[in-house]
């Protein structure tokens, strides 16, 4: 896990966190339950947002390095062409 993502998930955590003076026994069950849950789904909605993020920066340069290589070979037909036209003359 990045150190962005744990920073996010505190940030959520701390965010849920009931204050001392209502978390000292005054919660009951549905509240601690309510409160989890929001917790769990911060949690995941932070995950499902690095992965998105991390999956396009991946694609990106994985589009990238095809669009390099398929610009190579453009040039190496050029290339081919030219040798070919020389050829026939």
């Amino acid at each position: 896990m990045s150190e962005k993502m744990q920073i996010e998930i505190d940030r959520a955590v701390g965010k849920f966190t009931p204050p001392m003076e209502v978390a000292g026994g005054f919660l009951s069950r549905e509240d601690y339950k309510t409160f989890a849950r929001k917790a769990v789904t911060e949690g995941t909605l932070i995950g499902w947002v690095h992965a998105e993020n991390m999956t396009r920066e991946r694609l990106d340069r994985k589009i990238n390095a095809l669009e390099h290589e398929v610009a190579i070979l453009r040039e190496r037909v050029k290339e081919v062409e030219l040798e070919l036209m020389a050829a026939q003359r």
